[in-house]
């Protein structure tokens, strides 16, 4: 067994029942289905067809599927309009095996549900979220038997603020009842990841379980070197939004960190949505004309083979080992684990 493979006969949780982490194959660790603003959609229902968003999906994953994509995580929790529902039904029409998350996504601080009652709030109490956040991990999302796979919270504060502690509680809780991995939503031009990891680190998190999203949009070399020492997992999972960073930036500093020894802590992914509300669908595709689930296999793999350094198995373990490590709960390898290898290639 390498440091790649997880542990012998993993059940990961997916909307359709649990997958052997062994039959995961190609994945994309950070995407979406549908991003939505839920009292939106439901106060004004003819702004979107369900159904028609559905079918929608299931094409764009069909496109998917036929580019080699066996599963896909979808990143989409309370406060983007997660609707288990909606995601059943895609599941339902597609092969590709579907993961989804908990957590809190919310930027501008706790969600009103929580910001009055908790620890240190107007009304002192035990914190809310914990049991439900874990309900969706150990019991499954709302009605339904579908069960979490990961759990996260979003902070661009720099440095992180009272509600990114409050958040990393919380999810650290969360990650010590069930072993989910911690991926975070960070701000990758102020560069507020480390602290998010030391926070984290803080509060039990070991660094190989954290996930810092959208890491790899920002360009600074020495940066992202230092946020790779501390052993997490960076997501070089923005491809095709090119206005965050171009994918020849994305593409070069990803073969720095896998020439530096870091292979086994990088996430590729392109945190599409076959929906999302946020902009109609013409500015969406005038913004964003790359952005799909297919950008990867299309445009970015082929140019970053010719990084020196990069062949195809670190592509594998890129597209698979990575993502079926984490999706298995076991933590990256710390650098100076894996750092020998890196240098042979």
């Amino acid at each position: 067994m390498t440091q790649a493979d997880p542990p012998e006969r993993v059940l990961v949780p997916t909307v359709r029942g649990p997958v052997d982490a062994a039959d995961l194959g190609v994945t994309l660790p950070h995407e979406h289905l549908f991003v939505l603003s839920a009292e939106f959609q439901s106060n004004y229902p003819h702004l979107w067809d369900r159904e028609a968003g559905v079918r929608a999906a299931v094409r764009q994953l069909s496109a998917a599927y036929d580019a080699g994509v066996r599963t896909l995580v979808d990143m989409t929790v309370l406060g983007q309009g997660r609707d288990i529902g909606l995601v059943g039904a895609v599941a339902e029409r597609t092969p590709i095996n579907i993961v989804v998350a908990t957590g809190i996504y919310s930027v501008d601080g706790i969600p009103l549900f929580a910001r009055f009652r908790g620890p240190g709030c107007a009304v002192e109490a035990e914190e809310p979220l914990i049991d439900l956040l874990t309900r969706d991990v150990t019991t499954g999302i709302g009605d339904t038997a579908v069960r979490a796979g990961l759990v996260k919270f979003a902070c661009e504060s720099v440095p992180p603020d009272a509600a990114a502690h409050r958040m990393a509680a919380v999810t650290a809780e969360v990650h010590r009842r069930t072993g989910v991995p911690v991926v975070v939503h960070c701000d990758p031009f102020e560069g507020n990841g480390l602290a998010l990891v030391r926070l984290l680190e803080r509060e039990g998190v070991a660094p190989g379980s954290v996930v810092i999203a959208h890491a790899g949009d920002g360009g600074d070399l020495g940066r992202l070197r230092a946020l790779a020492e501390t052993g997490c997992l960076l997501g070089y999972d923005r491809y095709g939004m090119t206005p965050f960073a171009s994918d020849a930036q994305r593409n070069a500093t990803l073969a720095e960190l896998v020439r530096a020894g870091h292979v086994a802590q990088l996430l590729v992914s392109q945190d599409h949505a076959a929906h999302i509300d946020y902009l109609t669908p013409e500015q969406k595709a005038h913004t964003y004309p790359d952005w799909t689930y297919v950008h990867l296999f299309t445009k970015v793999l082929p140019r970053l083979l010719r990084e020196p350094g990069i062949d195809e198995a670190t592509v594998h373990t890129l597209l698979v080992d990575n993502p079926r490590r984490l999706l298995s709960r076991v933590p990256a390898p710390h650098p100076e684990a894996h750092s020998e290898e890196a240098h042979a290639i």
